[in-house]
């Protein structure tokens, strides 16, 4: 009887561990391209800000445009890996 109340135990405890994961494997990789894609976005747009050719107000302008993409960018890959987490 108590052998079969331990089984018991350790199946009800594995199965809330998976539940509860995390991330899956796809889902990680997801958030890994993300993050290697933004990083690439973000040295083109400071490539192209050091290499501006055009008057200091528009270098100015498109290089406030890039920050303001790259903060969109950021917060929208930190929401779908916050709501792979929870899901």
């Amino acid at each position: 009887m108590k052998f079969l109340s331990i089984i018991y135990v350790v199946v009800f405890t594995s199965l809330s561990f998976q539940v509860y994961a995390t991330e899956t494997i796809t889902e990680s990789a997801q958030d890994l391209g993300n993050d290697a894609r933004r990083e690439a976005n973000q040295k083109v747009n400071q490539l192209k800000e050091a290499t501006c050719m055009k008057s200091e107000a528009e270098c100015l302008k498109e290089k406030a445009e890039n920050r303001a993409q790259e903060a969109t960018d950021t917060v929208k890959d930190k929401y779908h890996e916050i709501k792979n987490k929870v899901d």
